[in-house]
Formats: C-alpha cells, structure tokens, sequence
C-alpha cells in the first residue's frame, strides 16, 4: 500500500498509524498510538489553519491543506493532507487522515518565489517562452522560441509557480492526461485567476517521445489570446454553438455539473426525460435525479466514476434508476466525462433512457425459459414413439425372419438409436441453465474415471493412450452433472476423431485439471485428425460437424459444452491444425461463495 495515513478519535488521539506513516515521522507505532497526533497542534502552522482544520471536520465536513511536523531528526516536513470524517456504528466520530510529504516542493517553492520575482522582467512576455517539464511539472529548461536564450534561473523551479493557485488541479491534470495517453493537450487561464479583465492565454502541452515510443518530457509553449478580437469573437460563436446544439439534443440526456454535483447546463433531452424545466434543476443537487429507493447506491456509483476518472476524458457507463418529477423511476444508462475549463473542473452526464431495452430484456428472457421448456418437454415426449418402435424391432428379431429383414432391423436399430441420443441432447441443452444453480462438491479425478469408463465402448478406445494430471489444492463447487457433461462431450469429440493406431503411430489423449486461484482450468488435447481453420470458428454451432462420414454423434456436443461453460460464467477456447490435433481450454470458476449449505 503506498498511502499514509492514520486514524484518530475525536479529540485528536492516534488509534490506527499504517507502516508508511511510522516511517515518515521516524518514530515507532508504540510511542504513536493513544497520544495526540502532533501533526494536528504543530506550532509550525498557523492558528488560523487549525481554525478552519477542526471547524471544518466538528461540522462533518472534510478538510484539505497543508501541515507541517518536525521529524524525529528536526527536520521540518511539509505535508499535504486530507482529513475525512469516518461513520462510526456506536456515535463515537473518526477520522482519517492522508498525507502526501511534499517537502521537496514546497521548499523548493520558496526558492522558485525568488526566482520569479529576480526575473519576473525576464519572463513577462511568456508566449515568447518554450518550457520542457517531466512528469511532475519540473521545469527542465525554459528557452525562447527561437532557442537563443536561456532562461536557467528558472530550471528546477516548477510550472506551479507561475501560475495562480487556483489553476493547479486543472494543470496537473492535463500534465499527467499527456504523459498517459501519449497525446498533446491545451490549456486555458488568466494572468489572474480571480479577475475576469486580465489576459486570455492557451498554453499548448506537447509529449515529446524517445526512440522506444515512451513520453521523456513535454514542452509547452503559451499564446496570449484576448489581444486577437476576432479570437474572442470566435470564442464566443464557439460558444454559442455549443449551447445551441446542448440546449436542442432531444434524443439524448446531457446534464453537465461542476465538481460538486451541482446541475449548470440541461438540455431537452433531459428536461423530456425527468419532466423538470431548466429553471427547476439549475443549481441543484444531481441526486435530485436518482430513485430516492436506490439513491445510496446512486452516490457511491457516482462516486467511483468521480474518483476512477482520474483526469482522463474517457467515461465509464453504469446503470442508475432515475426519479421523474411525477414520482415514476425509470433505468438509464449513464457515462460521466470529465473535463476542465480553465481553473474549473466539470462533468458532463450522458444519459439513456433503457426503458424499452429493459422491457425487451425482460420478455427476450421470459420467451427464452418458455422455449427451453418446450425444447425440454418436445424431446421427452419424442422419445415415447421411439421406445415403442424400439419394443416392436425386438417382438420382430423373435420371428422367423430372414437375412436381409434382419439387416435392415439392426440399420433401423441403430437409427433410432441415434434418434434417442438426439432427443436426450436436446432435453439436456434445455435444461442447463435450470441445473446451475445446484451445486455440489466436485472430485475431479473420480468424475473424470467416472467418464472414461462411461466411454469406454466407443471404437478406438482401447488404442488410445490417455495422460491424466490433476491438482486440486481445495474444494471446487459447481454442478456436478453439467461439469461430467463437458468432460464426457470433450473426451469422447477427441475420441471419435483420434486417427487409427499404427506401428509409428500411437493416439493420444491428454486431460489436465488445475485449480488457479478461484476457478479450474480444464484442458484436453489429442493428436487427432485436427480441425481446418475453416471449420474452426464453426465448431461450437449447433448441429455442426465437420464430417459425418463414419463418425458417431449429433453434431450438439461442443454446443452444449459452450452453453453449460457460458451459464457458469467461464471461458472455453478452442486451438487446432488440421492433422496435428486439437486443444480446448476452459476455465469455470469456483462457485463456493454461492453455496449457502454443504
């Protein structure tokens, strides 16, 4: 873990100190537990900072800052720190606090505030200024744009110091986005961050690659804006489009929010979709819009997306439940974005209505579970006709028949054998995802027995040389039968298509069953006929076999193995050379945190 933190009561006594933290302030975790934590009465701080500190978390609110400790050895560490109230069961209140040693900059930045103010001259005209950063914002060499002159007595120094601080979030974000993703950014702010009358400048940020493609460092050059007119009048067209094509998207929900959640932008879309108008939802709450049944959910749903966003522009999509004005909830499917305009951090919520789709899903798997049901009942009720006739051929082979009656009597005995094997693979395949859910303990080397014995009587098989390995380090739950059933169908697909033994030539057929961490992986390979790349991608298809001559089956097994492994929610992958052999793999995982009784 790479966090410091500790965990205090309410008056300020350390309960909880992590290693991290131990070994940043040098003293072990025995002279730390029970007493005040220092860092939150250091004189080294002002009055004025543990004012707002303890006011600001007595309130139920977090605090954010920086404090400072002198270590063990008297040296003075400067620490950015969080502090976030933690829920406590019996009202005895918590909290925890993170901390980031930042004592390298912060000194540094001293020195740097020097330094901008000797060459403050020097620098005053920064779009005339090409700057080369790494990955933190250091200042590796600042030029001019033709590269004549040097600005030396800034390097080392970092962008932070030239910027005003309420632009910091906002750059180091796009800073770590460039060197991520490897592509150039731009950047907004004013020479004044809270005056809206100074200078307009974009800073261009550009990744500059070695010769193994990784990002060394960037540079970034800087235009000044707002002395162009027609820049600002196109700015402002800019803008005017953007609202305009917000404001009349109706086949979409667009809410864009600040950093707080608080609603700034709506558009038709969204006002069609909740039943508010604009001037209802601007300011508010963006919790307004989730179910009041599913709003805890909601929030840490929210949360995470927030907190995962991390300064990337890509989104990631959840499902919420949303709350009408009328009272109705509805299913969306939601993306959050996060962006920046200059100094301020926004979030725009992609939203669609899944109403209709949730429906569809809803009647797809009713439909589904009534077509099992039929395919299930169909293939019994077959099979009765079938057994009847099996009955009559056997009355028939009692008679005084002669030869050719009784040849055709063993091809229509062997017809309608298949005919049963068919009925009870189709029964079989219907009733898979009903048998999931009954789970067993699963020993793999006496099911594996359990399944070359069964197979047994198949042709070839007592030529075939079979290598069985099995680790199994713990108890594996799943449904036994549908897990003998992918044994059996594997094992007996390598078994029909082995190729005939010969003097160089002996089959083979390899079964390895290996617990890795909380799933099984089966493998079973042979030295078979193979399968050509043609036929590769078909092989899971119902009724698909790759040549009927000579061979036993229905053309259902490996498509029942996909559907039991999908239902279990594992993987099966299938690799093959025609005349070589063929492997699948597939992994199952453990289904214990399911089983609520042995």
């Amino acid at each position: 873990m790479h966090l410091t933190f500790t965990i205090t009561d309410n008056v300020g006594r350390v309960i909880y100190a992590n290693d991290n933290y131990c070994n940043l302030i040098g003293k072990p975790k025995n002279s730390i537990l029970g007493y005040g934590n220092d860092i939150l009465k250091s004189h080294l701080s002002t009055d004025k900072v543990y004012k707002e500190l303890w006011s600001a978390i007595n309130n139920g609110h977090s605090w954010k800052g920086v404090l400072c400790h002198k270590s063990k050895d008297c040296k003075n560490l400067w620490l950015e720190t969080a502090i976030y109230p933690m829920q406590s069961q019996n009202d005895n209140q918590k909290y925890i606090s993170i901390y980031e040693n930042i004592t390298d900059y912060y000194e540094l930045q001293n020195i740097s505030d020097t330094r901008v103010r000797e060459n403050k001259v020097a620098i005053k005209n920064i779009s005339d200024i090409t700057i080369a950063i790494n990955s933190r914002a250091k200042i590796l060499r600042a030029t001019d744009n033709e590269i004549s002159k040097d600005y030396d007595s800034i390097v080392g120094s970092y962008v932070y110091d030239f910027l005003d601080k309420d632009y910091h979030d906002a750059i180091r974000s796009k800073i770590k986005e460039v060197f991520s993703n490897k592509m150039p950014l731009d950047f907004q702010f004013t020479s004044c961050a809270s005056s809206s009358g100074n200078q307009l400048y974009i800073s261009y940020i550009e990744p500059v690659f070695n010769k193994s493609g990784e990002v060394t460092h960037a540079n970034i050059t800087t235009e000044v804006k707002t002395k162009d007119v027609r820049i600002l009048k196109r700015l402002k067209d800019i803008e005017t489009k953007y609202k305009a094509v917000l404001k009349s998207c109706e086949f979409g929900i667009i809410i864009v929010t600040d950093e707080d959640g608080t609603i700034k932008e709506w558009n038709k879309g969204a006002q069609l979709a909740f039943g508010y108008t604009e001037s209802e939802v601007i300011g508010r709450s963006l919790t307004m819009l989730i179910s009041k049944k599913y709003l805890e959910e909601g929030i840490k749903e929210l949360l995470k997306i927030k907190e995962t966003t991390g300064g990337h522009t890509r989104g990631e999509t959840t499902e919420l439940v949303g709350f009408k004005k009328n009272g109705e909830e509805f299913p969306v499917e939601l993306t959050i974005h996060e962006w920046y305009c200059g100094k301020d951090r926004y979030f725009s919520a992609i939203m669609l209505d899944v109403s209709k789709r949730k429906k569809l899903e809803k009647r797809l798997i009713q439909k589904t579970k009534d077509l099992e049901l039929f395919l299930y009942r169909s293939a019994h009720d077959l099979k009765a006709p079938i057994s009847s006739a099996e009955g009559l051929i056997e009355l028939i082979k009692h008679e005084d028949i002669d030869d050719i009656t009784k040849e055709l009597l063993e091809m229509l005995s062997t017809t309608l054998d298949q005919g049963k094997l068919l009925f009870n693979n189709l029964a079989f395949a219907a009733s898979i995802s009903e048998k999931k859910n009954e789970l067993n303990i699963i020993d793999f080397e006496k099911e594996i027995n359990k399944v070359l014995k069964m197979l047994s009587g198949l042709d070839n098989y007592e030529h075939i040389d079979f290598h069985i390995e099995i680790e199994q380090t713990k108890r594996f739950l799943s449904n036994r039968e549908l897990f003998c059933s992918i044994l059996q169908n594997l094992i007996q697909n390598a078994i029909i298509y082995s190729k005939a033994p010969s003097d160089d030539f002996c089959p083979k057929i390899n079964i390895d069953v290996k617990q890795i961490n909380n799933q099984v992986q089966l493998i079973v390979s042979d030295n078979g006929v193979g399968i050509s790349d043609k036929n590769k991608d078909k092989v899971f298809d119902i009724y698909h076999r790759a040549s009927n001559e000579g061979k036993q089956g229905t053309g259902l097994g490996l498509y029942i193995v996909k559907c039991i492994v999908e239902d279990l929610q594992g993987s099966i992958t299938v690799d093959s050379q025609l005349g070589v052999g063929t492997t699948f793999k597939i992994a199952i995982p453990n289904q214990q945190k399911h089983k609520q009784n042995d």
